[in-house]
């Protein structure tokens, strides 16, 4: 018997949904939301930029940060759902990995997620999909298998 997680994802919401090899039965485990992923980044951030003071002079000058508000939520929420699916990888409730979001949020997802619960992760589809149902997702995911399978092959013959 083979468990396999699919986590469904954007930067506002998640679903996180299991797949059993020996029923093909589909079950959401868990929903996530993050109400900060659905606003603007204008909404996010403070009136003004913090300013500095010039090192000689009086002059002042608006401090522009490194990372945005939007890219801090972001962060945020892939923490919270890399947490989750961290505990399911201690407690051996599911085998495989399949992480489905779109580019952006993939490679944020990527980074938040530490060396162990990589390895468990069958595949990575970068579609948006929090709103599709159960069987669209199937559906992508037999076709990104599909794509995997014949790659190798056509790599040999070429």
């Amino acid at each position: 018997m083979s468990i396999t997680w699919i986590l469904v994802a954007d930067r506002s919401r998640a679903r996180l949904l299991s797949l059993d090899s020996d029923e093909s039965l589909v079950r959401q485990l868990e929903c996530f939301s993050n109400a900060e992923g659905r606003m603007r980044p204008r909404e996010l951030e403070s009136d003004r930029p913090p300013t500095t003071h010039d090192r000689f002079g009086h002059g002042r000058h608006a401090v522009e940060p490194h990372t945005s508000s939007a890219e801090k939520v972001a962060d945020r929420f892939a923490q919270q759902l890399r947490d989750a699916l961290e505990i399911g990888r201690s407690e051996h409730a599911f085998d495989e990995l399949v992480l489905i979001a779109p580019p952006r949020f993939l490679g944020v997802l990527n980074h938040a997620m530490g060396p162990h619960l990589r390895e468990r992760v069958a595949l990575q589809i970068a579609k948006e999909l929090t709103g599709a149902d159960e069987h669209r997702i199937l559906s992508h995911i037999e076709q990104a298998l599909q794509q995997k399978v014949e790659a190798p092959s056509s790599q040999a013959t070429g």
